[in-house]
């Protein structure tokens, strides 16, 4: 164990399973105290027993984060117990697959923003006084590739995570000199319940053939990332290429996007071992009892 987390405190939202309960786990291995916080009461009990499991301290806190009453109260409850909050990792949200002419589009960017936006904007603006009177921390926000490249049948998603990358950049520039130190993650198409209820056939077409990220991939990044005071993190590698492709002419994204909806080119890419995101999900169920997390 290296002493670069131990008894730091690191608040994450979204906790309860997925992605928050990787970067609970990584960063539980590492020495950290955990606040974790999350809707589901009975999923977070869960999570703080694989926390206590591998030797780390935990609270958990269930909390809305669309909430302004909860997210005051998640604060002050991590605040009562450990006196001070080192990292937060903002990973609540949700994600929807539709088309822009579909009648609930609108309302799907509603509801994504409120979840993933403006929860993320409220927990940051309370944790960020704490910070600065410490004058240390770190702030880990989850965005997307989506969040630099949008996928026709994503745009609710591509919409709110374009935000937080702009959120996130904006505010990395804002607390530079603090002590406070920013990273954004974009995470490719990942093992987690985000898209579960949609169905194969409704997928963007470049992730009908992917082979998902597994969560506990992503936990691990973001560790390094607040470790090395990364600013941005891509994942999986190949990823980027997408991205540069896209930062250098959207006829080039457009075209690589065009080409992972191909399964031997998404093969050859190393972006697929054949098994697809719902093979994936219905795997992790058949051997734990219940969806993936």
């Amino acid at each position: 164990m290296t002493a670069v987390f131990a008894n730091k405190v690191v608040l994450v939202t979204g906790a309860s399973g997925g992605i928050g309960r990787a970067v609970a786990l990584a960063f539980a291995k590492e020495g950290a105290r955990l606040v974790l916080a999350a809707r589901s009461a009975d999923r977070l009990a869960q999570v703080e027993r694989e926390v206590r499991s591998v030797g780390g301290e935990a609270l958990s806190a269930p909390t809305d984060v669309t909430s302004p009453e909860a997210v005051t109260a998640l604060v002050k409850a991590a605040t009562d117990r450990f006196g001070r909050i080192d990292v937060l990792v903002n990973n609540a949200g949700i994600g929807k697959v539709g088309g822009v002419e579909e009648e609930s589009f609108a309302d799907d960017v509603r509801d994504t923003l409120q979840a993933s936006l403006f929860g993320m904007v409220d927990v940051t603006q309370r944790v960020l006084p704490l910070m600065r009177r410490q004058r240390t921390g770190a702030i880990v926000n989850m965005s997307s590739v989506m969040g630099r490249k949008a996928f026709a049948r994503f745009g609710s998603y591509a919409i709110v995570m374009h935000a937080v990358s702009a959120f996130s950049d904006s505010l990395r520039q804002e607390v530079a000199g603090s002590g406070i130190r920013v990273s954004v993650i974009h995470p490719g198409l990942t093992a987690t319940e985000l898209l579960r209820e949609a169905k194969e056939d409704e997928m963007p077409p470049p992730f009908r053939h992917m082979t998902p990220l597994s969560p506990d991939d992503v936990g691990r990044a973001v560790v390094a990332a607040v470790r090395h005071g990364k600013r941005r993190v891509v994942l999986p590698r190949m990823a980027g290429a997408l991205l540069l492709g896209e930062a250098l002419s959207p006829r080039i994204g457009d075209l690589i996007a065009a080409a992972l909806a191909k399964r031997p080119i998404a093969r050859a890419l190393g972006m697929s071992d054949g098994r697809t995101y719902h093979e994936v999900l219905r795997r992790q169920a058949g051997t734990t009892g219940t969806t993936a997390g």
